[in-house]
């Protein structure tokens, strides 16, 4: 979800922890507290876990002769040390700055069912592979390697091949339902117990609402090195989640602050009914529907790309 939409979810929920309405009118800030809560994980992970990581090896393109099957074949040389070696390797993906302006970018993109690691340059699009073997790659899609800086990887080795984890210092520590509660307890202690009620929910909603993408969440931490993988219903900047985020939100601040009259002027019933579930409902339907879409699209694509490789084999 984007930080607009966990800034939502986070006041949303602090209306309905009891008393919290009804302090606001008094200048409370506790809805506030909530919001802010919801934003916290992201901001550690951007703040400070980013610059923290310790990587051991860097994959770019040769400034010589750039070429994409010198770029499979590094990548597919540190997943196979992570094999050998029997331990974790996070590697930098980076693109080419050839002038002030211009920049040498490519795809990358893991081909589990052969073990392929494939890459494209984006100036011809010529797809270019290195077998690595057993592969369980945990996001979704290909990689685009962009201007300024292309995303990290974490290569894991497991019994049954190298797991590929995208951006293994988002989503780690920052994103743990010990930490949310440790926060809860810690703002309950400094000021009240509605204010570590408020804490710990905003902050436990950005976790599971980062659940329903891919790369899932360390869940645990510190108690767990693991992420838990995500549900893979949605990816982040996905725009109909998000807008479905911020409407149940903020349609739901509204009935709350409207319950917390001593006459509520909203009648709840088809207030709920037709203008917080129903839109929430059309719009989810249609985000469901353009994912099948998608995925049968991909599926066919797949397909194309299965034929064209067994064909380039035969005439081999």
């Amino acid at each position: 979800m984007k930080g607009i939409s966990h800034f939502a979810s986070g006041l949303c929920l602090a209306t309905f922890v009891p008393g919290v309405v009804e302090d606001a009118a008094k200048g409370s800030l506790l809805i506030a507290l909530g919001g802010a809560c919801a934003m916290l994980p992201d901001t550690l992970d951007f703040k400070l876990a980013k610059f923290l990581e310790k990587r051991d090896a860097d994959v770019m393109p040769r400034r010589d002769d750039p070429d994409a099957q010198q770029i499979a074949d590094d990548l597919a040389m540190q997943i196979w040390l992570a094999a050998r070696e029997s331990r974790p390797r996070i590697v930098q993906l980076h693109p080419l700055r050839l002038t002030v302006a211009e920049w040498l970018l490519y795809t990358v993109r893991f081909d589990v069912a052969r073990g392929d690691v494939v890459v494209s340059l984006d100036q011809d699009g010529v797809e270019r592979r290195a077998h690595v073997g057993a592969l369980d790659y945990t996001y979704d899609g290909p990689l685009h390697i962009e201007e300024l800086g292309g995303p990290s990887l974490k290569l894991v080795p497991t019994d049954s091949g190298v797991r590929i984890e995208f951006l293994p210092w988002h989503r780690e520590w920052s994103h743990s339902l010990i930490i949310a509660l440790a926060l809860g307890l810690l703002f309950g202690l400094l000021i009240e117990p509605r204010a570590g009620i408020v804490a710990a929910l905003g902050y436990s909603v950005h976790i599971f609402e980062d659940q329903l993408g891919f790369m899932g969440s360390n869940l645990f931490a510190p108690l767990s090195r693991t992420r838990t993988d995500g549900l893979k219903l949605l990816h982040s900047g996905d725009t109909i989640p998000n807008v479905v985020t911020v409407w149940l939100a903020l349609t739901l601040i509204l009935f709350n602050l409207d319950r917390a009259q001593a006459t509520p002027l909203i009648s709840a019933g088809p207030y709920l009914a037709f203008v917080v579930f129903l839109p929430s409902a059309l719009l989810i339907g249609i985000y469901a529907r353009r994912q099948y879409r998608k995925y049968l699209e991909r599926l066919e694509a797949r397909r194309q790309r299965d034929l064209v490789a067994e064909a380039e084999e035969i005439q081999a």
